[in-house]
């Protein structure tokens, strides 16, 4: 009695499936069996048509994978990292022209003591004015005072590590300031510097800054130069890491009224000084500070490069750099003064922007505290920076990489 009901059960359940089959297969010979059950629609006259044009049916299989793992992959770059929270500013202190560099797991930061340079270090972004210093340099009989404004770069053509910067030569006097070049003894940039000269020593200038293009291997600078124009932003090719050459153009002035704010009885708010490349996926620019740093209307500016390469002739051709109109950083949410910028990436690969900003429009120089943000990039890979976040604002970063 039990094997008749299995078999009566076998037969019901073969009836039923074959009468399935059927439904979905309005040709009636069974060919189209697989995709229907699991679709619902009839995908035989689909399928031919997609297998008939290969260049079509490639780009639809990799753009559903695409969009189904892209998420997945997103995901995991952002879960890699435990983030940590901070808030600007970041120094406690006055720190002018602030500096980070992120090199092997540690950030490195530096910035204006003017009575000579220190180094700092550490594996956390938010300790890293607190955790480890080192004074690499103090006022002396070659560089006696006002050391403005030391920036550490790193050259892979000599595996060393420099420092720009800028100091008198007769004591405090203004008139002697001039840029010079510290090269590290090894490739640790924790470690020890030696003096390697003064960049270019007859011109009066500060805000030396520097980018390495490792296809020509052409060492690029620009600094801010005192003219009767005001400071001006000169570009110009290094011979050397230390040794400014005579290939050099202006290729920004105070032209606008937003660079030209701040004005003092004793000193010319005609200013364009800071310069910073920054390079990120092929786009090249400069990045500079507009008006009196004194002054809450101390901004950023921006200089396009529009060449087609890094050669000199097209790097040094006044032409290929394009100039903004407007400020494209200033001030904002109760911070003012805004400028002498930097750029940094994380290790998550987010692009950072230091700065200085002051907490009062009427702050002044020594009320320059160091601030830090993400920023982003437009569809042209020019930089977004928006607004300077204010200090109430909870910022998140890449603390340790999870294991």
């Amino acid at each position: 009695m039990r094997k008749l009901t299995i078999k009566q059960a076998a037969a019901a359940v073969l009836a039923l499936l074959t009468l399935l089959l059927a439904s979905c297969d309005p040709s009636g010979d069974g060919n189209a069996t697989e995709a229907p059950t699991e679709s619902g629609e009839v995908t035989t006259p689909a399928a031919e048509d997609v297998t008939a044009d290969p260049d079509t049916e490639a780009p639809t299989e990799t753009s559903t994978e695409e969009e189904s793992e892209a998420p997945t992959e997103e995901e995991t770059e952002s879960e890699a990292f435990v983030m940590g929270t901070l808030q600007n500013p970041l120094s406690a202190n006055a720190a002018a022209d602030p500096v980070v560099v992120y090199h092997e797991g540690y950030y490195y930061a530096t910035y204006t003591e003017a009575i000579g340079i220190s180094l700092f270090r550490s594996k956390d972004l938010k300790t890293l004015l607190t955790d480890e210093k080192i004074t690499v340099m103090n006022l002396n009989e070659t560089v006696q005072g006002n050391i403005w404004a030391p920036e550490l770069h790193y050259n892979p053509a000599t595996d060393r590590w420099y420092i720009y910067a800028s100091g008198s030569t007769n004591g405090w006097d203004f008139f002697t300031i001039r840029m010079f070049c510290l090269e590290s003894k090894t490739n640790d940039p924790f470690g020890e510097y030696v003096f390697k000269g003064f960049t270019d020593p007859n011109t009066l200038a500060i805000d030396q800054t520097v980018f390495y293009d490792e296809q020509s291997g052409t060492l690029y600078t620009a600094f801010s130069q005192f003219t009767d124009k005001g400071q001006v932003i000169t570009l110009a090719v290094m011979e050397n890491p230390w040794t400014v050459s005579d290939k050099r153009i202006e290729v920004s002035f105070p032209r606008y009224e937003w660079e030209r704010l701040g004005k003092t009885e004793n000193k010319d708010e005609r200013v364009n000084e800071g310069p910073v490349f920054l390079y990120r996926n092929g786009k090249l620019c400069l990045l500079y500070s507009a008006s009196g740093c004194w002054s809450e209307y101390y901004c950023l500016g921006l200089l396009e490069f529009t060449g087609d390469d890094f050669t000199e002739e097209s790097v040094m051709r006044r032409t290929n750099w394009k100039k903004s109109s407007q400020p494209v950083f200033q001030a904002a949410n109760e911070v003012y003064g805004v400028g002498h910028c930097f750029f940094f990436d994380t290790p998550d690969g987010q692009t950072w922007i230091s700065y200085h900003g002051m907490h009062t429009p009427d702050a002044g120089e020594a009320g320059r505290y160091m601030y830090i943000q993400p920023i982003d990039f437009d569809e042209k890979g020019l930089p977004v920076l928006g607004e300077p976040l204010s200090r109430d604002t909870v910022i998140e970063y890449p603390l340790t990489k999870k294991e």
